[in-house]
């Protein structure tokens, strides 16, 4: 695979996510959210619900997440790494904007406060939960090193006020 930054690398991870997303929309889709649970190697897929910045229509996107602990009120944590892209994901830009969303994770629903990891330190625990349930975000964060750091947001589980999204 081409070096990150370069325009190879970015062409070719941009159509394997692109791939992969739209097989993960149509999966959830025709199965009322029962299949694509789950990336190949167990990694939990979420899907976060945020308004769009500029639209303020909700906005849709499988993640893959770890939780921060076992509790059952357990925050998640999701990155935007896209990949090791070197550009940010745009579900990133809508997700800064927003201070709630909403989440499903394994067919359940619920609102979430979303709130961007800042601290070093603490960005550093929570990428290394993601890099614990799918090892190639080790791999993105060295191939945008010195380009872009991955964002890293935690979505915490709260009594909703939002209206559920359609």
């Amino acid at each position: 695979m081409p070096v990150m930054g370069s325009g190879g690398y970015d062409r070719a991870m941009g159509l394997l996510l692109g791939a992969t997303t739209t097989v993960h929309r149509i999966l959830h889709t025709v199965s009322g959210g029962r299949w694509a649970r789950r990336f190949p190697g167990g990694a939990v897929v979420v899907w976060l619900t945020v308004p769009g910045r500029r639209s303020g229509e909700p906005r849709t996107t499988p993640l893959l997440a770890a939780r921060e602990s076992a509790a059952a009120d357990a925050a998640w944590v999701v990155a935007g790494s896209n990949g090791g892209q070197s550009k940010v994901p745009a579900w990133v830009f809508n997700a800064r904007a927003a201070t709630t969303g909403w989440l499903e994770v394994d067919g359940q629903r619920f609102e979430v406060a979303v709130t961007e990891v800042t601290d070093p330190g603490e960005r550093e625990r929570c990428y290394s939960l993601l890099v614990g349930v799918w090892r190639w975000f080790d791999g993105y964060a060295r191939r945008t090193a010195g380009v872009r750091e991955i964002p890293v947001f935690r979505l915490t589980p709260g009594q909703g006020s939002l209206p559920a999204p359609a």
